[in-house]
């Protein structure tokens, strides 16, 4: 027994996976669970019932059943373990509806394998069945290891020839079915012969599960049935061998992606580096090891660098504007790594070994650590909803940075890298060790003990992603803000500005997320800016059918303050909307004995119209407002407020996309001139989604609405409004309709508006109200605004804040207020007595009598730059150094657009200081394929080119550009300072001698 290459495991780690079994706990747990269920699989399914039962799929549709159920409308579980219950054994294609108990197909709901039509949808039934059962036998959507490697697995454990035998008859029958089938049709209108993948695997998962059937083949290679006739293929009339069989299922779809995103690996070609490519690539180096195809290794090995230095940001992020999207990517890149590094030689390791690439250690296993908050992974983009409602670590999250980090462990030659990676591993594996083996690669891969006690903690304190613009905020009570400033990418929503907020343990914001990629619900609802809280301009005129974001290369971050009474954080975005300013800053303060509050400032300046959006809680819940009245209606959706032209054919009661939202994110029923799938209105603003709207007029300057959720919380939410502002309710759907959420919107119609609430989260049972009330103050000044905020113990807070760097002057009960900046904060107790203060964005205030200063900031002059040691040199005050500093602020003027470092270490002696930064210059990199009038085209992609706009492209042999734009992800605009020569190999980067920097 013994592997054809080992390229995935050796006869080494099969040594490594019985000593794991024997020595540790979970290992030998999952050993047994393993052996018992492919001992019981073995007893059930003799080769002839096998066959049969796979076989039988042949020219039958599969389906993931995303229309739900066709009797109860009802959606079906994704979860393995409740699916188990609904699916009945071969050879009943049958399943039961776990909501209505119905069991299809029927005599009032049949199917002969095609599918059943049903009111405009399509339902998949006998589909589902073998979409389920092939997963269970192959390996799937949510499972890549199916029975067939899982009986692979106890053949390299135990060398029993029995589980070895049962996996060729698995491989063989879906090998003689494999070619020429077309994929879940869930995608396709009903009847089309479109191809979307194979057998029950959508495009990329075709390539992801591939990676596993290869190793698979790899272990079974030498066995002496393979060269026998196929009994699958003697089965259909065919004579091939069973080798012949399997092996042209490895090679089929293996370099394009019908289907999916277009792209072609033939020759090495890369075009998006997305996570399908990704797949793709993997895949192409697995096949390449196990049927010794040394160019399809040498492509992998090229991809391997590409995206590691193109796809990955310098600051260790995925370019995809998802973050869920990286915890997947993560094992892809991983496998894409050691599959390279295995096909490597000495000197190719020398010039590029993955595993030692800096950027490649962050975004595996420091960055998913730091992105926690709260313990969640935030869900941003295309992802799921986040349901949870805990403070725990997520467990994906860790066992993804505990699989990676192992790998850097064993194979990294960094010395920093690797004791890096076994720090970060020993730190989670305290909190996962008893879910290891949930994936049966975890058996062969050595495990290092250790009797260390430390265990991971999430971080406490901000995080800022400087090149991909996530920006973290963690305040008192681990409460958390994340606001996107980056760039809008694929995969992203529309919702730069806004801020995913968590408070006891939950996503409180209730991002409305993705699941089904192009649906109505996904294009016209979730990926919308009002389906987010955020700012609104001009109702999104401008996106039209089809679009899913706005253009846009990415804003700034301008202030992050913290101390342990109040923390700040403040973006802009004013090209997002082309408007003179668009910019918010979000902050917190504790409060004693109760959850601490948020404040919101929005300003927008050149907007016709602005709409501030809100909505609070993932499950039920009621809205009230308080201090307003009632306008009448003559509307019934957000599109119909305000409308011109022809009324929406939808704005009225039971019409609006909202209401017909339901299974499989479209709509029902269809409407005139509506397709159920890749379908928006036109303007596509989700503005028809919010129905039920009721307006109201503010009777004072400050009015509050509290969401009551269905789970004991509670949120407040105080807001400084202008008379003239206008105030809805209404009603939005989750992204399938199977809830109905109060959401709040504040209109203004000023050209200069500044938004400013005050937010607090508590239990309504165990929590004290902090905020009583709040009052809004006058003031002295440019677009200032100020208010009061009345606490429960009877102290005050006070807070002030303009876009504009001026002397204000603020109003209190207490007397007058000085502030010499742009925002500031203060507590004092019911008799004016100060107590607390802070000089968010101030370099001195007044108050009582007391001066109170704040941080001096001052731009200094990069003279020096040592781009491999990612260090700069400068002059600096003599005291620079003297407090800590953990960002800085680059810039090519102090007024343009800045970009953020994290600090390694400053050594300072006299006014010259060296900064080392914790991140690469390099943003991306290539090499020169063509350098035109106006245009440099590169060797590879550059998925991160939308944000380049600004950025600097150095050549190694001189040449030198300023890009403009981009026409693709691998032609660029630019303006040229000296051109570049065919072949030059180039940096980009945002950082030069001569740029501006400052603490932040």
């Amino acid at each position: 027994m013994a592997p054809k290459t080992g390229f995935y495991f050796s006869l080494k780690h099969a040594d490594i996976a019985r000593k794991n079994i024997k020595s540790l706990t979970w290992a030998k747990g999952a050993y047994s669970r393993i052996k018992a269920e492919c001992d019981a699989f073995i007893s059930t399914f003799d080769d002839e019932k096998l066959y049969a039962c796979i076989l039988r799929m042949k020219d039958q549709v599969f389906a993931y059943g995303i229309n739900g159920c066709p009797n109860c409308k009802q959606t079906f579980p994704i979860a393995p373990d409740k699916q188990a219950k609904m699916f009945a054994s071969y050879p009943h294609q049958q399943f039961t509806c776990l909501n209505c108990q119905m069991t299809f197909p029927n005599d009032r709901f049949p199917d002969s394998g095609d599918g059943h039509m049903l009111d405009g949808k399509p339902y998949y039934l006998i589909g589902m069945w073998n979409f389920y059962t092939a997963g269970q036998l192959l390996g799937g959507v949510r499972d890549h290891e199916g029975m067939v490697t899982r009986l692979v697995y106890l053949y390299m454990i135990t060398g029993e020839l029995v589980y070895a035998q049962k996996a060729l008859v698995i491989l063989d029958a879906f090998a003689a079915i494999y070619p020429g089938t077309i994929g879940p049709r869930d995608f396709t209108p009903f009847g089309s012969k479109q191809e979307m993948g194979r057998l029950h695997l959508l495009t990329s998962v075709v390539y992801r599960v591939k990676v596993f059937l290869a190793h698979d083949y790899d272990w079974l290679y030498d066995l002496e049935e393979l060269d026998g006739v196929s009994p699958a293929l003697l089965q259909l009339g065919g004579t091939e061998t069973m080798r012949t069989n399997i092996e042209n299922m490895l090679h089929d779809y293996l370099l394009t992606e019908p289907g999916g995103p277009e792209y072609n690996l033939d020759g090495g070609r890369l075009t998006g580096l997305h996570n399908h490519e990704a797949d793709g690539v993997r895949a192409m180096l697995a096949v390449g090891h196990v049927l010794k195809s040394d160019t399809y290794k040498k492509w992998g090995i090229n991809g391997a660098e590409a995206y590691l230095y193109n796809a990955i940001g310098r600051d260790g992020m995925y370019f995809e504007g998802s973050y869920g999207y990286s915890i997947s990517v993560i094992t892809m890149l991983t496998d894409i790594a050691l599959f390279a590094m295995n096909a490597s030689s000495k000197e190719q390791l020398e010039s590029f070994h993955p595993f030692n690439t800096a950027r490649f250690f962050k975004f595996c296993v420091e960055n998913p650590l730091q992105m926690l908050c709260q313990g969640h992974l935030p869900a941003y983009g295309d992802w799921g909803r986040d349901m949870g409602d805990s403070t725990q670590p997520d467990a994906r999250a860790l066992e993804t940075v505990y699989r990676s980090a192992l790998q850097f462990y064993l194979f990294s030659t960094n010395p920093s890298i690797k004791q890096r990676a076994l720090d970060s591993m020993l730190k989670v594996y305290p909190l996962i060790d008893n879910r290891l083996g949930s994936a049966g690669l975890d058996l062969f891969f050595p495990h290092p003990a250790s009797d260390r006690t430390a265990v991971y903690t999430p971080p406490s304190r901000a995080v800022i992603l400087g090149q991909a613009g996530i920006n973290i905020l963690r305040g008192p009570d681990s409460q958390t803000i994340l606001m996107r400033t980056g760039a809008n990418m694929t995969h992203s929503h529309d919702d730069a500005l806004g801020f995913t907020y968590y408070a006891h343990g939950k996503e409180i914001s209730a991002d409305i997320g993705y699941a089904i990629y192009g649906t109505n619900g996904h294009y016209g609802w979730g990926t919308r800016a009002i389906a987010h809280n955020t700012l609104v301009v001009n109702q999104d005129q401008e996106v039209r059918r089809g679009q899913i974001y706005k253009p846009f290369s990415g804003g700034s971050l301008l202030t992050l303050y913290e101390s342990d009474s109040v923390c700040a954080i403040e973006g802009e975005a004013v090209e997002l909307y082309g408007i003179d300013a668009y910019q918010r800053m979000l902050g917190m303060a504790c409060l004693p004995n109760t959850s601490p509050y948020l404040v919101d400032f929005f300003y927008a300046d050149g907007a016709q119209a602005s709409d501030y959006a809100f909505h609070a809680f993932q499950e039920n819940s009621t809205l009230s407002l308080y201090h307003t009245d009632v306008v009448g209606n003559k509307y019934w959706t957000l599109a119909g407020v305000d409308y011109k032209g022809k009324k929406p054919y939808f704005d009225e009661p039971g019409k609006s996309f909202g209401e017909r939202l339901t299974a499989g994110e479209t709509f029902t029923p269809l409407l005139s001139g509506e397709r159920a799938q890749g379908w928006t209105p036109e303007i596509n603003n989700g503005y028809g989604f919010i129905f039920n709207v009721q307006e109201y007029r503010p009777l004072l300057n400050t009015f509050a609405a509290e969401w009551k959720s269905f789970q004991q919380h509670k949120l407040k939410l105080f807001h400084i409004c202008d008379l003239s502002d206008r105030i809805f309710s209404g009603i939005y759907p989750s992204l399938e309709g199977s809830q109905r959420r109060p959401m709040l919107i504040i209109r203004s119609s000023r050209p200069q508006k500044q938004f400013a609430s005050v937010i607090q989260t508590f239990n309504d049972k165990t929590d004290e109200d902090g905020v009583v009330d709040v009052h809004r103050l006058f003031t002295r000044g440019c677009q200032v605004i100020a208010f009061c905020i009345l606490l429960a113990d009877g102290n005050l807070d006070f807070w002030a804040y303009s876009p504009v760097f001026q002397r204000m002057t603020i109003r209190t009960r207490f007397g007058e207020w000085h502030i010499y900046g742009r925002c500031g904060w203060i507590r004092t107790d019911k008799t004016g007595e100060l107590l607390s203060s802070a000089c968010i964005q101030a370099s001195t205030m007044q108050y009582s009598g007391q001066t109170i200063e704040g941080k001096q900031t001052a731009w200094h002059t990069i003279e020096k730059l040592d781009r491999l040691g990612e260090r700069f040199t400068c002059t600096v005050p003599e005291n620079f150094s003297a407090r800590p500093i953990r960002y800085i602020k680059i810039a090519s003027l102090p007024t343009g657009k800045s970009s953020i470092y994290p600090v390694s270490r400053i050594e300072q002696t006299g006014k010259t200081a060296q900064i080392w930064l914790q991140d690469s210059f390099i943003l991306s990199k290539g090499k020169v394929t063509a350098s035109t009038k106006n245009t440099v085209r590169s060797d590879t992609p550059l998925p991160l080119a939308p944000s380049f706009i600004g950025k600097i492209i150095i050549g190694a042999s001189g040449g030198r550009a300023i890009v403009t734009g981009y026409k693709s992800l691998t032609e660029l605009t630019v303006s040229y300072k000296t051109r570049f020569s065919i072949g030059e190999p180039f940096t980009i980067t945002d950082v030069d001698e001569g740029f501006y920097f400052t603490p932040l």
